[in-house]
Formats: structure tokens, sequence, C-alpha cells
């Protein structure tokens, strides 16, 4: 079912969660009340006795006094619309300070984290860019919409499908888009829809991306795997997206009207440049992968693919592993992305505050997916595990409280959320869920589950033969590999967490564990009912 308005675009009853009833803020007792407040008496020589004429025309313009100011009352009284600026990362695992990594340097989105809810456990729909913000997007999962390959176009698979920024826009906001926010190339836009201007920067290369075009080797289809540049920031597209979109926030700051900003950087995605300064972060010597380095056995082989995407840099082998130090130095430079991604970030935080904005504008920061830095012998993505399909998420609401919420979340859950926080009209036919009751309470739930995706084979230029559904539950991460056709089941995985977090030991024949098994397939059989 693709997502349908319920009722016009100008009217309809914006959602109101029930378990949030109470804490938002047009629910809130006024402190005033239930004080006795006693009528001021003046003294009777004071008063003036008025003509009969007099008297009547007083008495008519106290009325009118009293509907201009009950008229006024109601339009103070109207809660103003919130802005919302929508920050996306690309190819960025959980390596922030803000959960845990000793090593980033990340201080601006640890203050943001310190502002906002952090969320522990989201989870993307697909470890792979298009699908994963053709999700986030629509508001539905992959196979909702049938956006599984990288040059799938949601508006040929599902014409129909209203996107987040595309409700926005219905409901008076104005709408744009600048950088990486739907997928990159293949044409893949939604200007006429979704965006009250064209987007920019949307189409960039990332293979392209160098400070110095010497390292991007013409002759090449690729250049050098990780730049370092000693080389101003506006050197790279992300210096050029920050300030576009700086730019931006001054402009719509000064406009009446509400805004939805989406703002997508390039990195920290291959290749792994970014200029000098981030890199002098950080020590090589600390750059080491989170665990074994080989692969783990008695695992499906659809969960393994070649990697493409690095194999084809003229430094990386076609095959086999990865030699040590050049190892060293990728990782090296995925942290020197993450940092230079983390200044820019911090650049358009302080935008908001330079421009009076920040105190009514939501801030939602998200990666489309997470990523491999040789764990389990993978690079990259597009493995329905952990690291790929677990992601950062930090939302800040003006007026609410930090916190950390340890609730699943999925990122189809993004699109129902900001519409419930900013009073919209809800949306028919989305398979998201509104957390919006998290946000004031971190110890509340909202789903059970959530559900990861991928096909094979990867890359899909063909026909897609095989397709990988995935479950995690607070405990248990099962995956069920079937036959794109048929539907008929071709391996079962089940990974305990957390004391297995890379996932490696598949527990799938383990008696002692066969009712975890039936209760999470049990479960993925009523996620995925009706939407095949």
């Amino acid at each position: 079912m693709m997502g349908n308005l319920k009722g016009s675009h100008c009217q309809g009853k914006p959602k109101t969660s029930t378990s949030d009833r109470g804490s938002r803020s047009d629910n809130r007792q006024d402190p005033r009340q239930g004080a006795t407040q006693r009528p001021k008496k003046y003294p009777t020589h004071h008063m003036q006795r008025a003509a009969p004429t007099s008297f009547a025309l007083l008495t008519l313009l106290l009325a009118l006094a009293g509907c201009a100011g009950d008229a006024s009352k109601t339009e103070s009284s109207a809660p103003q619309k919130y802005n919302v600026l929508f920050i996306a990362a690309d190819d960025l695992r959980m390596n922030l300070g803000c959960y845990g990594d000793e090593i980033a340097v990340t201080p601006h989105l640890d203050r943001l984290a310190a502002q906002a809810m952090v969320f522990e456990r989201a989870y993307c729909q697909s470890p792979s860019c298009n699908a994963s913000r053709a999700s986030i997007l629509t508001g539905m999962y992959p196979h909702s919409i049938s956006v599984w390959k990288l040059g799938d176009h949601f508006r040929k698979t599902a014409p129909n499908a209203i996107t987040l920024p595309q409700h926005f826009k219905a409901q008076g906001y104005h709408t744009e888009s600048i950088g990486k926010v739907l997928h990159n190339y293949a044409k893949i836009r939604d200007n006429e829809h979704s965006w009250s201007v064209p987007a920019r920067m949307d189409q960039q290369s990332h293979f392209k991306d160098y400070a110095f075009e010497e390292n991007s080797l013409k002759n090449k289809v690729k250049g050098l795997v990780a730049e370092m540049a000693d080389a101003p920031d506006q050197s790279y597209d992300d210096g050029r997206i920050t300030q576009d979109a700086v730019t931006t926030i001054q402009r719509l700051a000064q406009q009446k009207q509400p805004f939805f900003l989406a703002v997508g950087f390039l990195k920290p995605h291959s290749p792994y440049n970014a200029p000098k300064r981030y890199w002098d972060l950080y020590d090589r010597g600390d750059m080491r992968a989170l665990g074994p380095e080989d692969r783990p056995e008695n695992q499906s082989e659809y969960n393994w693919y070649n990697y493409t995407e690095l194999r084809t840099f003229p430094e990386i082998p076609n095959e086999g592993p990865i030699p040590s130090e050049l190892a060293k130095r990728m990782r090296h430079g995925y942290y020197a992305a993450t940092s230079f991604l983390d200044t820019n970030v911090g650049r358009l935080l302080q935008a908001l505050e330079d421009a009076g904005v920040s105190e009514n504008t939501i801030v939602v920061f998200w990666s489309d997916h997470g990523y491999h830095l040789g764990e389990n012998d993978h690079w990259t993505k597009v493995t329905p595990r952990e690291l790929d399909s677990r992601v950062p998420l930090l939302v800040r609401v003006p007026g609410k409280a930090p916190g950390r919420a340890a609730g699943i979340v999925e990122y189809t859950d993004l699109y129902p959320t900001l519409v419930e926080l900013c009073a919209l009209p809800e949306v028919d036919g989305l398979d998201g869920v509104s957390f919006a009751n998290m946000l004031d309470n971190p110890k509340s739930t909202t789903r059970e589950a959530a559900l990861t995706q991928v096909i094979r084979p990867w890359p899909a230029r063909g026909a897609i033969e095989q397709i990988g559904y995935s479950i995690r539950d607070p405990d248990f991460r099962y995956t069920r590999w079937v036959d794109f056709g048929t539907r008929e089941t071709l391996a079962e995985e089940l990974y305990e967490h957390p004391q297995d977090s890379l996932e490696r030991d598949n527990l799938i024949q383990r008696t002692d564990f066969q009712a975890d098994k039936v209760r999470l397939a049990s479960l993925m059989d009523e996620i995925l009912q009706n939407r095949n």
C-alpha cells in the first residue's frame, strides 16, 4: 500500500500518541489554575456617571475590545510550528564519542547528543544507500516500495508514495535539500514533489571528490582509496555543502514560513578523504578492527560478498585480505572523514544559533546505514549484520529533556515521529510508528523488533535471486535467506546479543535456542505478512 494522506492535505486531525497524552505542550496545565484571584475593587468616588448614550457607546467599545483581546489571545496561544533540520551522514557506523567510541574525535556531535535523545538501538531497513534513503523518506520498507538496487527509483516502483518532505510541503512548509539526501546517482531526484526549490549538490560523485586532481587518477575508474590533503575544508564537496547550508539557514530564518531543510553529507563514505588537520587528530597505531578479522564458520554464504566498492580502487587487491598497513591507513582515513563530518555538522548547529532559530528547530542526525572496517573479513556494508544495520540517531526537540533511549526503533519511524512532533495530519500506509513517546520517557518502547533486508547477488545489476530478511529484538538477531521468486527458505542464522556483538556464533542448530528461533521466525512472518 502506498502512503496516502488521510483526508485533504488542508484537513485532518494531527495524530496524538496515547502514551504521550498529558505530556504534550497543548495539554499542560496553566500554573495559575487553582489560584483564587479576587477582582480589584475601586473606590466609588473615582467613578464618573456616564450619560445614557455615552454609556451605550462605551459598552460597545468594551465588547469590541474584548473580542479583539480574545482573538489576540487565540492567535498568540496557537502553537508555533517547529522548523526541522534533517542531517544525513553517509556510511557512518557507531564510531562517535557519544556512543562510547574512545578514539573518535567528534565534539560537535557529542554536544548535540548531550542536548538530544540518543537512540541506542536504532536500525536501518537496508544497509545500502539507495534502499535505505528511499525507505526513510517514504516511511516504508524496501519491499513495500520495491526498492533494493542502487538504481531503483521509488517514483517508478511506488509512484503514489508521499515522501516526508512532500508531506511537510503540503502543510505549508518550505522544503529544501542540499547534498546527498536521496541517492546521489542514476538521476534519483524528487524535485517536483518533495522540494520547494530544486535539490542542490545532490548528484555529486564520491569517487571524484578529491582535493588534488592528480589523486583522482583520471585514467582510472577510481583514485586513491584515502587522500590526506593539506587543503581547506571547501576543497571537498562536504565543505561546499556546508557553506550552502549555512547561507540557506540564514535566509530561511528571515522568512515567516516554517522550513524543513535536509542536508546530506558524503562522508565518511569511501574514498576516505579529508583535510590533513582531521588526520592529525589520530594516531594510526590506534587504528584496529573491533574484533577478529577472519570469516566466522557455520554461517550462510549469502551473508558475504566481495565488497566490490573497495575492490575497484587501484590500491586494493581484487581478492584476498587487504594488507595490514593499507587497512590501517583506510581506518585512519575513515576516522578523519568522520571528524570532518563532525565539524560540518557543528557549523550547521552554530548557524541555527546565530540565526536565532535554534530554539524552534527540531534537529535530527542520522546515517543511512552502518559499516564494517575489516571485522569478520568484511569491509563496507550490505550485510544484515549488526555492524551494518545498527545506526546512530540523535533527535533534539526544543523543550524536551535530553536522554538515552534503549528501546528499539527503525528509521521508518522517523517519518511518523516528525509528523506527530510538528502536529501535522497523519499519513496512511506507512510502515513506521511514531516514537514521540520515547522523547518524553526514554524508558518507554514502541516496537518489539526492527527489520532489515538485503538482496543477492550484490551489486545487483541483473535479476534478484535471493533476499535476506533479518530482525533484531533486544536479545537476538534472526536472519532468514529466501529464494526471491519462490520464497523458499534457503538458510537461517541466529545470534545472541550482547554476548556475541560481532555475530560470529550462529546458534541456529542449537537445541537450547530452538524456542527463541521459533518465536523470532513467527515474529518475522507477522511483520512481513501482506507486505510482499
